[in-house]
């Protein structure tokens, strides 16, 4: 059944996988038909079911050597339902402004900004708001969010682009910042996506990715039923290995932390729930009250070394 997938080395320094897992689930998506996949994919099948994460021998990424190919991800992307158990919107833009607050600490924001999935503008809200940059570029291949995008943007001088990775309608070096959030960990290829990024960027320009952390206590704490290992992610960083690709990529680190997000406490319960195999769909409200946690996710920020 694994020849219908892609199978690959590590993406990032290229070495053979190890014969063993080092996190695997039972079954293993390897061993599925395609199709079997698919209602997996939507969260329809009540077993969690991921491709095998391996440990590369050489640089250490996590990471799956059997995943699905760039045509499957098309389709599973395009027939993807809405999520329905989302976090309030609340929640979410209290955790995306924690996002730019780091962001603006360590960076001059000015000049122009590429967001690579934007969604609705959840974070590029808070460059608005506080008027960051004079010009932005939003890949965002979601044709649905583009209203509530716009929106969002208000009459800043924008342009969505719904190529995700059409990075040629940006001129190489006019950007002084690029942002991606929860985007890194979806990609086949990441360290070509942060070199054709670092050509778009002006000299002293910088990235700042948000990812899951494999190394967190959150993690360790559940093991296979931690949420990121999932058939959306064909590899997870921790502070280390994201060090690495940004090293293979071309880039030199500035910055790393753990980063707070923001949930309600009813979410917080199901989610703990549903991760002990308990599916309990209604709890009560506490009132919407939400708390801030380090759930095992990490900021970095990088900036190119000049050599594109």
């Amino acid at each position: 059944m694994t020849s219908s997938y892609l199978h690959r080395n590590c993406p990032i320094c290229g070495a053979a996988p190890p014969s063993n897992p080092e996190i695997a689930s039972s079954p293993p998506a390897e061993t599925m038909e395609f199709d079997e996949l698919v209602p997996c994919w939507n969260g329809l099948f009540k077993a969690k079911v991921f491709f095998s994460y391996c440990r590369c021998p050489s640089c250490q990424l996590l990471y799956s050597p059997i995943f699905f190919t760039g045509e499957q991800l098309e389709k599973l992307y395009a027939q993807m339902p809405p999520n329905m158990d989302i976090v309030p919107r609340v929640s979410l833009e209290k955790t995306q402004a924690g996002y730019f607050d780091i962001l603006q600490r360590e960076v001059d924001l000015k000049g122009k900004l590429i967001e690579v999935g934007p969604d609705i503008g959840l974070f590029a809200k808070n460059c608005v708001e506080r008027r960051a940059f004079d010009e932005y570029w939003l890949f965002e291949p979601n044709r649905d969010v583009e209203p509530a995008l716009r929106g969002t943007m208000g009459d800043s001088s924008f342009h969505i682009i719904h190529d995700m990775f059409g990075f040629d309608s940006v001129p190489d070096g006019a950007a002084s910042v690029a942002v991606m959030v929860h985007v890194m960990d979806h990609l086949l290829d990441p360290i070509a996506t942060l070199r054709s990024l670092g050509r778009k960027l002006r000299p002293g320009g910088h990235v700042m990715l948000v990812t899951h952390d494999e190394a967190s206590l959150l993690r360790r704490a559940i093991d296979v039923r931690w949420p990121a290992f999932c058939l959306q992610h064909p590899q997870i960083y921790n502070p280390e290995t994201m060090r690495r690709l940004f090293e293979a990529s071309d880039y030199t680190v500035t910055k790393q932390c753990k980063t707070v997000n923001y949930f309600p406490v009813h979410f917080l319960l199901k989610q703990g729930l549903w991760a002990l195999g308990l599916k309990i769909e209604r709890l009560p409200t506490f009132g919407q009250v939400a708390v801030g946690l380090k759930l095992g996710n990490m900021l970095t920020i990088a900036t190119p070394k000049g050599v594109y």
